[in-house]
């Protein structure tokens, strides 16, 4: 009820002229009334409202009927100039603010437009997560639960606090259980807006969504809708689209969509939406293998982040998983090591896309296996899987990389378990008959699974005429990253060299490494170590490579990898003693042990002795045993 006259007020005192609201603010400021009869506004005033309005002919004065009518009168004129400090505020380019007095007000419309010219669903990007929540919740409870526009900003905050489940229930809440279903909605313009349908194409990114031909078409659909000056949401629609190019390896579209997204929201003046293009940017660089390109992205990156006027701690993480990576790619580990070890949980749960997930799940788990052993960087790789948007794609990433460790430390019988255990048409029979067919796969998660299949036959079968002639087809296939093609002609030159053609062998040994040293990005060539070095074993080919432009420089940073640092120290143990007792416990043999560290077999079986005896076992089991029981190994 007192709501509602003081809106009653509101709308009265509006109809007045300034000066009558002004003799009117001193009346409800004065309990006892003012006089009349030297003031003509006064007199006129009773006139026009005489059911608020009374005058006391004994003393002359003007008062008030009621109290309640007093105190809505001056709450709704203290509102007014309050109203105006909020415009002036607002014209001040202090937003959050001027929204803020004009909430305390009771001007809520007024509050929710100007939340919508400050970007809307993506105010929190311009203004701060926290500012965000803030003003949503100082809007009444009712508008928040009904108004679409605040449910699509409560949905934003989710996301963007890494909570994909909120985002969806509140969609769900609000919109119905249909609104979940992405194409439904983007293909019903009449039935979702325009806002709407956008904030559901954001939203797919993270729900990890794997974006259709049909919804992409939508995409440019909406870009038709908007106006040529709305910077922020054509950049937005565009940062969709380099998400959807990125999930499909389709690189060259991705950097045109990333520079369209780039421009408008340099345009729209949104440092914090610029700074995940540039992220983006340093990702399909490092699929590239461009490192050049990723140091440049890196600095744009910085760059952008330091424009962003709010405290945005996840971002500076994700900056931190870019400069830890770029520190790897140049042969530094333990930069990353030590960067997951110490952020790993607020990273993970924060906000992230599947694109950065990826990004941490490859390089974090190469680094961490090659610091801390197999064991370690499998428990690293399971922490993810309880993450609450476990998707399909995810869990299968993850598969891949655990697929991927093992075959580098030559646990290949748990690597082929693991690979069997994917769901997929692409298994080891199809792999082992294929050969035109290996051209023609257009699905990166099928690409990946013929690849480790092709990788592991190789393996076991490599003078099997067919391997090589598999390899050629394979290398054909328009839909592998650089990465995927380079390892591959790593293969064709081992390969080759079985099959006596030194030429060849030599050739494509050249090739891998001059476009190493030429990309600069080289760490998909760690788990091919034992490759290289029988191919280098060959002095007809190693002498004829290492005069190759750049050779020698590869090969030595590939030798400098995890060659001199480790789990830490243990009582009594050095630093080479203990990382040969944590291949040891993973089930690595003395031969494997030997060509890991680059040592003889005779100087793995004096390291076992002392470990031995430091240790008062008297067998390998034993000592395996005792080191994890003291936890110095997994």
């Amino acid at each position: 009820m007192e709501s509602a006259v003081r809106d009653i007020a509101r709308d009265l005192i509006l109809q007045l002229s300034d000066k009558e609201r002004a003799v009117l603010a001193v009346l409800a400021d004065s309990p006892d009334g003012i006089p009349v009869e030297s003031d003509a506004i006064a007199a006129e005033l009773c006139e026009k409202l005489p059911a608020c309005l009374a005058l006391c002919g004994e003393s002359g004065r003007l008062t008030f009927r009621t109290r309640a009518l007093r105190d809505a009168v001056g709450s709704a004129l203290s509102g007014e100039i309050e109203g105006k400090q909020a415009q002036a505020l607002y014209a001040r380019g202090e937003a959050v603010a001027a929204i803020e007095m004009a909430q305390a007000s009771g001007d809520h419309a007024q509050a929710l437009e100007w939340f919508r010219e400050q970007g809307n669903q993506f105010f929190m990007h311009l203004h701060g997560l926290d500012a965000c929540q803030r003003v949503i919740s100082n809007f009444p409870a009712d508008m928040q639960r009904n108004n679409a526009t605040l449910a699509v900003a409560l949905a934003m905050h989710a996301l963007k606090s890494g909570s994909v489940n909120r985002a969806r229930h509140i969609v769900r809440e609000h919109f119905g259980p249909e609104a979940l279903d992405l194409e439904r909605v983007v293909g019903d313009p009449d039935l979702y807006s325009r806002d709407f349908r956008m904030f559901r194409l954001v939203m797919s990114i993270y729900e990890d969504y794997a974006v259709g031909n049909t919804v992409r078409d939508h995409m440019f659909e909406l870009l038709g809708e908007l106006d040529l000056d709305d910077h922020l949401n054509r950049g937005g629609i565009y940062n969709t689209m380099l998400e959807v190019c990125i999930q499909r390896q389709q690189m060259d579209a991705a950097e045109e969509m990333a520079n369209r997204a780039r421009y408008h929201y340099h345009k729209a003046k949104v440092p914090l939406l610029a700074f995940y293009i540039e992220l983006h940017r340093a990702v399909f660089s490092l699929n590239r293998g461009v490192l050049p390109e990723v140091e440049a992205a890196v600095e744009a990156a910085d760059a952008a982040l330091a424009k962003v006027t709010f405290d945005t701690p996840t971002d500076h993480r994700l900056l931190g998983l870019l400069k830890s990576v770029l520190a790897f790619e140049k042969g530094d580990a333990k930069h990353l090591v030590n960067y997951l070890n110490e952020e790993f949980d607020k990273f993970a749960y924060g906000e992230l896309w599947p694109t950065i997930t990826e990004l941490a799940l490859y390089y974090g788990s190469l680094a961490i296996s090659g610091e801390m052993g197999v064991a370690a960087a499998r428990s690293f790789l399971d922490k993810w899987r309880i993450q609450e948007w476990r998707s399909r794609r995810f869990n299968f990433v993850i598969t891949i990389r655990q697929v991927d460790i093992l075959q580098n430390h030559n646990r290949w019988q748990e690597a082929a378990e693991l690979l069997t255990s994917v769901q997929s048409r692409i298994d080891m029979t199809w792999v082992e008959s294929a050969e035109e067919a290996l051209g023609l796969i257009d699905n990166t998660r099928e690409i990946a699974i013929a690849f480790a299949w092709l990788r592991h036959l190789i393996r076991h079968a490599p003078r099997n005429a067919m391997r090589l002639r598999q390899v050629e087809r394979f290398q054909s296939n328009p839909h592998l990253n650089d990465r995927q093609r380079s390892t591959l002609w790593l293969w064709e030159a081992y390969l080759a060299r079985l099959q006596r053609d030194t030429t060849r062998a030599r050739a494509q040994l050249t090739k891998v490494l001059e476009s190493a040293a030429r990309m600069g990005v080289l760490t998909h060539l760690i788990g091919e170590k034992e490759i290289l070095e029988k191919l280098m074993e060959d002095r007809r080919i190693s002498q004829f490579v290492k005069v190759a432009p750049g050779a020698l420089e590869i090969l030595r940073r590939l030798e400098g990898f995890h060659s001199g640092s480790g789990r830490g120290t243990v009582p009594g143990l050095t630093r080479q003693e203990l990382r040969v007792l944590t291949l040891v416990a993973e089930g690595a043999s003395n031969k494997f042990v030997a060509r890991q560290l680059r040592l003889s077999e005779v100087t793995v079986k004096f390291h076992l002795g002392n470990i031995y005896r430091k240790m008062g076992c008297a067998k390998r089991s034993e000592a395996i045993a005792a080191a994890r029981a003291l936890n110095w190994v997994a």
